[in-house]
């Protein structure tokens, strides 16, 4: 169990309680040394936990039960908030920002994953400029210090990840490097490595290799990731995986499998149901291929059905 945690979370429901800090030490512990808790400087005792669990008016087994579920469900609303903003669903992101007090997040990797998303909005709602968003990602992981660490957290590879848009091309031999001895061994990361994570990583990797023209790339990492849903049973930015690989197909020549993804993509699409997505990768298919994206897949499936008859 982590000190300064779960002084946060006392915190929490102090807070949630009306209570002063004043009058929730009192007879405890001094002031000060509550703020030293809170900030991390000293390990709360056991003793001083079940003061003041107490002074809450529950029972010090209650707490710590409940204290580990509320980091897991802190964990789902962070993601949902991070999610919001990366889909540009400002008004969502907006909402449930607001009922986040930062100085009450749990998790240290929470914490860097909502200011990370905070900062993301701001870049996107144009507040912030391309050259600040990356300085302020680079004070949010340390960077460039934290690319000499032989273990960082998921969080911070994801922001580490972001820097292959915002920084130039000096800093991104030693990024994709960090990068892929992540993909290779993850036991190099810690605080919860999620599969969307990963996921995404590999989708900004994939991404990058594609801006390269290492086509050959675009396809492995592709595949990985691919592969790794079919493994979790998730359809997680498929759609993107799918496209890229069919666009390297194409740039190879390889029609057969340029066609085989572009119909997974389109597959995909229609599970998912989002139609701005739906409009997104239409207009970006009919652009890089030239074609029409729907009447392309149908002549495939008519195709296919017409051979199976000849058979």
């Amino acid at each position: 169990m982590k000190s300064k945690e779960l002084c946060v979370y006392l915190e929490r429901l102090r807070s949630a309680r009306n209570m002063s800090q004043e009058f929730f030490t009192n007879d405890v512990v001094s002031l000060r040394q509550y703020r030293r808790y809170l900030s991390g400087e000293s390990d709360i005792p056991f003793q001083v936990i079940h003061q003041l669990t107490t002074k809450l008016g529950v029972k010090t087994d209650t707490l710590l039960r409940d204290f580990d579920y509320a980091k897991v469900q802190e964990t789902t609303l962070i993601i949902k908030v991070y999610n919001y903003v990366v889909n540009y669903n400002f008004e969502e992101f907006l909402k449930l920002s607001k009922k986040i007090p930062l100085d009450h997040i749990i998790e240290s990797s929470n914490r860097m994953l909502y200011q990370y998303s905070l900062i993301l909005y701001e870049y996107y709602t144009k507040k912030l400029n391309k050259n600040d968003t990356a300085q302020a990602f680079a004070r949010l992981v340390n960077y460039p210090k934290v690319l000499e660490q032989q273990i960082i957290t998921s969080i911070e590879m994801l922001i580490i990840s972001s820097f292959l848009d915002f920084l130039d091309d000096s800093h991104h031999e030693k990024i994709v490097e960090k990068i892929k001895i992540y993909i290779r061994d993850q036991s190099t990361m810690i605080a919860g490595s999620t599969e969307k994570i990963y996921t995404f990583v590999l989708a900004r990797l994939a991404k990058y290799m594609g801006i390269k023209k290492n086509y050959d790339e675009v396809i492995y990492y592709c595949d990985i990731a691919i592969n790794k849903n079919i493994e979790w049973k998730s359809y997680y930015l498929m759609d993107y995986f799918y496209y890229y690989s069919a666009l390297s197909h194409y740039l190879l020549g390889d029609i057969e499998n340029y066609t085989k993804y572009i119909v997974l993509c389109f597959n995909v699409l229609e599970f998912d149901g989002n139609n701005k997505k739906i409009e997104k990768f239409t207009n970006l298919i009919n652009d890089d291929f030239n074609i029409h994206f729907e009447e392309f897949v149908m002549e495939y499936y008519q195709k296919r059905t017409k051979e199976k008859h000849k058979n």
